[in-house]
Formats: structure tokens, sequence, C-alpha cells
């Protein structure tokens, strides 16, 4: 089968739209935060040549240089994490299929559904963080980008912050087959972190942009 992030657009969504339950949320939710971060991206290439960006500081132009850099580098990774999550989703399906008929067959489905359940917990957790950079990679682009296409940096923050929610969803529903408590407990503080930072976040960028627009 080709690899989600291969598929066309088109063929992504009628897959997710199929019988199949992968690609799920999770995949899902890795693909809107990179489209996200490309919207951050395209801001700052139609901004860094008009006269306002040379106008700027050059602390300013170094920041949100780097900020593009950070943005570019995390939709690349978002990219792979598509693919990650339906891969650790099928793992978690492979081991729920081993036998239980003998009690040594029995512990080893038991080890190999723990294992599987923490790297399913651990694919959209990082999908989430991953999502919460972006947000704080956006708010120079929503300052100086270029206001013919301000808007498309407030799609981003509300794509990121969607990715946040989502991803942090699908954290919690895996969180259930984690018997590490201390793994559990470390996963759900993260998502209430990172919950909190994206509103806050999202909420500067897009007042930020309905004041320019």
């Amino acid at each position: 089968m080709s690899k989600l992030k291969d598929l066309s657009v088109e063929n992504f969504i009628a897959e997710t739209a199929s019988d199949s339950p992968a690609p799920g949320g999770g995949s899902v939710a890795a693909q809107v935060a990179a489209l996200g971060a490309a919207l951050g991206e395209m801001v700052y290439n139609l901004t860094k040549d008009k006269k306002s960006f040379a106008e700027l500081s050059d602390e300013n132009k170094t920041a949100i240089k780097a900020d593009y850099a950070a943005l570019n580098a995390l939709r690349e990774e978002l990219v792979l994490l598509i693919d990650e999550d339906t891969v650790a989703f099928n793992t978690f399906m492979a081991a729920l299929r081993l036998p239980k008929d003998t009690e040594e067959e029995i512990e080893a489905r038991k080890a190999a559904m723990a294992h599987a359940a923490i790297v399913s917990m651990k694919v959209p957790l990082d999908t989430a963080g991953k999502s919460l950079q972006i947000l704080k990679h956006m708010d120079s682009l929503a300052r100086y980008g270029n206001k013919n296409c301000i808007s498309d940096a407030g799609v981003g923050a509300f794509l990121a912050r969607a990715a946040v929610e989502s991803a942090v969803m699908n954290v919690r529903i895996n969180l259930s087959s984690v018997k590490d408590e201390d793994v559990a407990n470390q996963a759900e503080a993260s998502c209430k972190c990172y919950q909190q930072e994206a509103e806050k976040l999202c909420t500067e960028i897009i007042k930020e942009v309905y004041q320019k627009i």
C-alpha cells in the first residue's frame, strides 16, 4: 500500500472515508497541522520580498526567518507522522489479534498490547506538541506578514489549534490501555498543558490578524 503522505488529496480523503479504520483522526490531525504550518510558510514567502519586510529591524527579520525555518521543519516532521499514526494503530490491532489460548500466549499478548498502547499514545502526543510549536512560530507572521495574505496566518493558527485538540483526543482514547500509571499521568499532564497554551496563543494570533483585516 502507498504511504498516506504520497496519496493525492482526493485519494487521502477517499481512504479516510472508507470502511477502513485507518487513516483515522490521528493521521488527519497530523495532516491538518502540516497544512497549518504550510500556510505560515506561504505568508513568509509572500512577505520576504516586500518593502514592508525590508523596512523591519534586523532583529525582527532574523526572528521571522527563524520562525519560517521552524515551520518548514515542523511541516516535514508532521507529514511523517501522518503515516506513523496509522502504523501505530495497526501495530495495536495486530497485538489485539494475537492468540490467547495458553498462559504463555496470554502473557505475550498482554506485553505486546502494553507496548503498542504506549506507541499509539505517543504518536498523537508528538503531533499535539508539534502543532503547539506551529502556533509559537506563527505569531511573528501574523504581526509582520504581508497584509494581503494575513488571513492565511489566521487560518494556519486555527488549523494548528484544531490539530492540538484532535491529537489530544487521540492520546486520551489510548490512555485507558496504558497500564503504566506514571506514563499515563505524564501524558495527561502534557495534554492539559498543550491545550491551555494552544488556546492562549491562537487567541492572541487571531486578535492580531483581525486588527489587520
